[in-house]
């Protein structure tokens, strides 16, 4: 009687061992691109507002619009820029991936947008274009441009460096002759001029200001493989904005650098 139990034990655990776990249905081929059903509408013709729509059954679609990006089936974007602008998507299907583009025209840049925050033209001389360096000049008399202070600070107070003590913090390709270059052409492009000629570019947006004691501070946060030289957070704020001078600090922190529009003084 043992010797049929065992048999019957060996059979049953062969069987389970060649036994399908669990079964997986086909999950079909990858669509192809003329086969994504997507609607870009402007209404009027040209509008700055943008609706993105998926209309493809079954897929998650990934926007990809150059400054910005969604998942959502159904989105709204606005672009105050003036130019003919890609959209890349992306549908996550049963079967895969599949990626397309296409493009879309807005017919003017809205400048009413561009009154909502002092930054936007604040940064980019009007929006045609700006050169921030840092602030090594004989108007500087305590020759320190970097360190911290207290959140709201003009200047650094805490602690203090000169140009070549912020040499020492900054990290490949990043040095104190890169010059950083905003502009509002097209989109808000946020550019860094390195010594060897190489250039690392981006774009800025505007976020909501920082508050401190009742102050408000405008703000930006850089977009892209690129930031100030120093502070290196991407996400900033400013003390001080005027036609020449740029006091730079980590959004809400203490780090800040001094920079200055070149050619001034």
């Amino acid at each position: 009687m043992k010797k049929i139990v065992y048999n019957i034990l060996g059979l049953t655990m062969l069987l389970a061992s060649c036994s399908t776990i669990e079964n997986r249905e086909d999950l079909g081929p990858v669509l192809t691109a003329s086969e994504l059903k997507i609607a870009i509408v402007q209404n009027p013709a040209g509008s700055n507002s943008v609706v993105l729509q998926n209309k493809t059954a079954g897929v998650i679609m990934y926007w990809d619009y150059g400054t910005g990006a969604s998942h959502r089936a159904i989105d709204t974007i606005y672009i105050p820029f003036k130019g003919t602008f890609k959209l890349k998507y992306t549908a996550f299907c049963a079967g895969g991936t599949v990626t397309d583009s296409t493009t879309f025209t807005i017919a003017a840049d809205d400048q009413t947008f561009f009154d909502k925050d002092k930054a936007w033209r604040g940064l980019t001389n009007g929006g045609t274009g700006q050169t921030w360096v840092f602030a090594v000049d004989p108007n500087n008399t305590s020759k320190n441009i970097g360190g911290n202070g207290p959140e709201n600070s003009l200047i650094p107070a805490w602690w203090t460096m000169d140009k070549n003590g912020l040499a020492g913090q900054m990290s490949a390709p990043y040095s104190m002759a890169d010059e950083v270059y905003m502009d509002l052409q097209g989109a808000a492009n946020f550019v860094v001029k390195h010594a060897d000629g190489s250039q690392s570019k981006g774009f800025f947006n505007v976020v909501a200001p920082y508050v401190n004691s009742g102050v408000s501070y405008s703000g930006i946060e850089v977009l892209g493989a690129t930031k100030f030289p120093w502070p290196t957070s991407g996400k900033y704020h400013f003390t001080v904005m005027s036609k020449d001078s740029l006091s730079v600090h980590d959004y809400a922190a203490y780090n800040i650098a001094l920079y200055k529009r070149k050619g001034a003084y």
